[in-house]
């Protein structure tokens, strides 16, 4: 099989050779096919390096606004798929939790989305086993916002366009986050990514904004996996993918979390 650098190499060199005008424009169409194809991969390994949408924005020619709409849908790809291994997907729920993190990044003016932000998105998933879990442990929304740790500089109140311009970036600490959570998912053997797996990845590292929060309620991470394993279903069973069984996952104080730092 061609790789995509021969595909488009030789569908480049047909477009411009090719002399009936009819079937030229066939391979134009291929060549933008396979270009495009190319075009997300590349933007998708600039997002999990750690590009900014600005930096994305300026190579392509495009504005942000551009570039938002055309590949916002990676932003829940980054951490979800690896080069190497299986896939795992985000549930439903883990989805909105990331989308509400987006929205508390912007009620407190924050040019991206940080840890800190992700925690809250959990908070608001009520119904989930991780949200329980931190309220058995008294960190509920309302607390969890009055004593939020910030780990970057807000916006001017001057900027609100630039804010709501960047509202799908994600701080580079967050993006490894989710690559925590993802393999938070696989080492348990889990196909999907849930918000429980979101919020042990949160609770590996303790520098981040997240825990930070935590320590300012008096609990630790320690503390929440414990509650954690009181409020999972019986047997450890996480929800399961929309459509499909999904596979056990046993949390215990033998299964620590990797770290992502």
């Amino acid at each position: 099989m061609p790789t995509p650098s021969a595909t488009i190499e030789q569908l480049a060199r047909e477009t411009v050779q090719i002399a009936d005008p009819e079937t030229a424009l066939r391979a134009l169409t291929a060549l933008r096919r396979e270009l495009d194809v190319t075009e997300r991969e590349i933007v998708r390994r600039a997002l999990q390096a750690g590009a900014s949408w600005s930096q994305i924005a300026r190579a392509l020619g495009v504005t942000k606004q551009a570039a938002h709409r055309k590949y916002r849908h990676l932003f829940e790809q980054i951490g979800v798929e690896g080069p190497d291994g299986p896939r795992a997907h985000l549930t439903a729920e883990a989805r909105q939790s990331i989308q509400f993190g987006r929205e508390e990044a912007r009620r407190f003016a924050q040019p991206s989305v940080g840890t800190e932000h992700i925690l809250l998105g959990i908070l608001r998933c009520e119904d989930s086993v991780a949200a329980k879990a931190l309220n058995a442990e008294g960190v509920t929304l309302g607390a969890a916002r009055r004593c939020l740790q910030t780990t970057m500089p807000g916006l001017p109140p001057s900027a609100p366009a630039a804010l709501d311009e960047d509202r799908e970036a994600v701080s580079a600490h967050a993006r490894r986050i989710l690559e925590g959570s993802r393999r938070e998912a696989l080492r348990r053997g889990d196909a999907h990514i849930g918000v429980e797996h979101l919020l042990l990845a949160l609770l590996s590292d303790s520098r981040n904004g997240a825990v930070q929060t935590l320590e300012q309620l008096r609990t630790t991470p320690a503390r929440i996996r414990r509650q954690l394993d009181r409020v999972l279903p019986a047997g450890g069973t996480s929800p399961p993918v929309p459509g499909g069984a999904g596979p056990t996952v046993q949390v215990t104080s033998r299964s620590r979390p990797v770290s992502t730092s």
